[in-house]
């Protein structure tokens, strides 16, 4: 759809070199996606410099570029910012007419629990009849569809493009996961939350931050988003909490297990085979079933049932659907067959998540059965958690395999060198670098009083080598081992 080009260059400060076209036909910061009429954004990145494809954009039939260094021997308009992806955050949104100025969004960070927790608001604001949206790492949806996504927080343009359909398909309240790169890298410059929330910091990210603090920083910057007239949602169990509730102008309330909050749990909660009990906040009362289990989701429940009265939603509600909710996929996902080990798969790939997921499963393990572990590293991310993750493995296991995650442009064998220096010498573990050769090894060699616990991947349905994704499935992989 044809826009006139200064509407979109509303709040940007840029110079210009050549005459501004008076409309585009659509923007991109694609250049095969270019086509004649279009605006061009070249964006500096971390694998390649989107200014090298300035000559490809312009031959596919760009009408002006959006550039950070002037180009010479360019004979099309250059509009020349400081910084190119915040003028292609504020572009997409003129472009969609600002569809988050239309929207309740709330926001959802933290290292864990972000995917669960949306998912739990979700399935709350369906079951209130809300016309509703969700964005995150397992894809986003629209009312009743789901659709994939590359990123947990998809680019600035897309996620406009997402917001601006939801908006014509009348959703009311859209909840997203919210990355600390989405925050850092300018994705989310021009959406407007009403809400957020924030679950837990942990190790993640540091090849990309350097520093802890660096990487709190960037999460910190959803709080500061925030409507003065929306709401602030501190988890206060976590170490980092007080740098959260320091941050930000609008309503602040807390959430806890185990302190005094805004909302919290009564002393008689049960998690460890399903979870039951009451969340308590002011003169509210909401009763919990949930088929999930473990310590962590108590904080996951937790957050979305807040999220969920502070929108409006009443306790009733809130009961129902958390009891609707069987499983979150890729999150301590149950595949399971007679006469096998019980199965879970978890998307768990930082050390914490992979302590409060063995925690969980320990609590059900028989006492005469053992808990085995197959879990891998990323590669091109953070090579300091890798020991770490071995480390947390090996605490509550039994045995551990170490095997491929994502290797990216990494080879699988210096991973898992790079991880097994966390184990002890005396510690039970194998190295098997193909991931289904040890997803196989693991159920074949535990018996049916076992828990094979596959931790790393979740609801990923690929692994990436060399920069080709291969269609892989942790959950089809067990499905094909039992016989399913």
């Amino acid at each position: 759809m044809s826009k006139v080009l200064c509407d979109l260059l509303k709040n940007i400060d840029y110079k210009l070199y050549g005459e501004l076209p008076s409309e585009i036909s659509a923007i991109s910061n694609n250049s095969k996606e270019i086509t004649s009429g279009d605006l061009f954004f070249a964006i500096p990145g971390t694998q390649t410099d989107g200014h090298r494809y300035i000559p490809q954009a312009i031959q596919n039939g760009a009408i002006a570029i959006v550039t950070e260094k002037y180009q010479e021997n360019i004979n099309i308009p250059q509009i020349v910012v400081s910084n190119s992806r915040s003028a292609l955050s504020t572009a997409a949104a003129n472009y969609y007419d600002n569809p988050s100025k239309k929207l309740t969004v709330i926001g959802i960070t933290g290292t864990n629990g972000k995917t669960t927790t949306v998912y739990f608001l979700n399935a709350i604001l369906k079951t209130a009849k809300i016309g509703c949206g969700s964005i995150g790492t397992l894809g986003f949806s629209i009312h009743d569809r789901f659709f994939p996504l590359n990123l947990t927080t998809p680019d600035s343009l897309q996620l406009q493009q997402i917001l601006a359909k939801m908006v014509n398909e009348k959703v009311d309240v859209v909840v997203m996961e919210v990355s600390s790169h989405a925050l850092s890298l300018n994705r989310v410059d021009d959406i407007q939350f009403a809400g957020g929330v924030f679950t837990n910091i942990s190790q993640d990210h540091l090849d990309f931050y350097l520093t802890i603090d660096n990487y709190v920083n960037a999460k910190l910057e959803l709080f500061r988003k925030i409507l003065k007239t929306g709401f602030r949602l501190s988890n206060i169990d976590d170490s980092y909490s007080d740098k959260f509730t320091a941050t930000g102008d609008a309503q602040l309330l807390t959430y806890s297990i185990a302190s005094q909050a805004d909302f919290t749990w009564k002393s008689d909660i049960k998690y460890k085979t399903g979870i039951e009990g009451t969340i308590t906040s002011r003169n509210i009362s909401i009763p919990i079933k949930s088929s999930l289990s473990g310590y962590y989701n108590l904080s996951n429940i937790l957050a979305a049932s807040a999220s969920a009265i502070q929108l409006g939603i009443q306790p009733s509600v809130i009961s129902q659907a958390i009891a609707s909710v069987d499983y979150i996929p890729g999150r301590l996902q149950e595949v399971q067959r007679e006469g096998f080990p019980r199965v879970f798969i978890d998307y768990a790939h930082t050390p914490d998540a992979i302590v409060n997921v063995l925690r969980a499963l320990k609590d059900i393990v028989p006492s005469d059965g053992k808990l085995v572990t197959v879990f891998g590293c990323g590669g091109n991310r953070d090579k300091t958690k890798r020991p770490k993750m071995a480390e947390a493995a090996a605490s509550l296991s039994d045995s551990v395999i170490v095997t491929t995650d994502n290797p990216r442009f990494e080879a699988p064998e210096a991973i898992i060198e790079d991880a097994v220096k966390g184990f002890n010498k005396n510690e039970n573990y194998l190295k098997i670098t193909d991931r289904k050769t040890a997803i196989q090894f693991a159920i074949e060699n535990s018996s049916m009083k076992d828990i094979v616990a596959i931790l790393g991947k979740g609801h990923e349905n690929y692994q990436e080598i060399n920069g080709i994704r291969h269609p892989f499935s942790d959950v089809k992989i067990v499905e094909e081992l039992f016989g399913k």
